[in-house]
């Protein structure tokens, strides 16, 4: 597939780039091509050129892509989905975008008034256009260490069974990231807010590199 990863000059962006780039095109998006094209040569270096990635501006590389992925934060989600409809055609888009705030003492959930960054993103996107929440507690350090092994899962929420499927596709070729769904794309806000929790958890424990994992009590027979 085609990965278009929008303002994917940042950690998580090419987090996912080191990840996914030996089995996929990945195509760094940013404001400015320029910064994308450096972006994608400092990829290459950290895979030991084993992969397809290249940069662009946002626009071309949406155009390009057969999934997008939001990497930017919440202020910039209005500029590249509505601000850049134009370049949406069939494209299915990933919400990894949390959109919170640190009052000086804590970080805490802060919806649009949609609810959710994936539901202002689906209000902002042409009608169609298939979107699915997740990866918003996956550590971006721990992604850009391609051969570390990861212990957390992968929270998916979303209405179109195919777009979960594919979107769990790509969070198995994580080592070991274990894709749960977590309801439908109106749940959405349960997930986003947990980004901000695991912050303040790991802040106050000093625990690095946090992530989330859902376990069974239970004892197996």
């Amino acid at each position: 597939m085609k990965i278009a990863l929008v303002g994917g000059t940042g950690d998580i962006g090419t987090g996912f780039a080191v990840r996914w780039a030996q089995n996929h095109e990945m195509i760094i998006g940013s404001r400015k091509a320029d910064k994308a094209q450096e972006s994608a040569k400092a990829v290459l270096q950290m895979i030991e050129q084993k992969g397809n990635v290249w940069g662009t501006d946002n626009g071309s590389a949406i155009a390009a892509s057969d999934v997008v992925v939001l990497c930017v934060p919440v202020e910039s989600l209005p500029l590249v989905t509505g601000g850049l409809k134009s370049s949406y055609a069939s494209q299915l888009v990933i919400s990894p975008v949390v959109p919170m705030s640190y009052n000086g003492r804590f970080f805490q959930y802060s919806p649009p008034p949609e609810g959710s960054a994936a539901l202002q993103a689906k209000s902002l996107l042409p009608e169609g256009i298939r979107i699915v929440a997740a990866f918003h507690t996956i550590c971006a350090a721990a992604l850009q260490a391609r051969d570390r092994v990861l212990k957390a899962d992968a929270l998916l929420c979303g209405d179109d069974i195919e777009a979960l499927e594919i979107v769990a596709g790509l969070a198995m070729e994580i080592k070991s990231l274990r894709p749960l769904k977590a309801g439908p794309l109106e749940a959405s806000s349960l997930v986003e807010s947990l980004t901000p929790m695991l912050l303040n958890a790991a802040r106050k424990n000093k625990i690095k590199d946090a992530g989330i994992r859902i376990i069974s009590e239970r004892e197996e027979v």
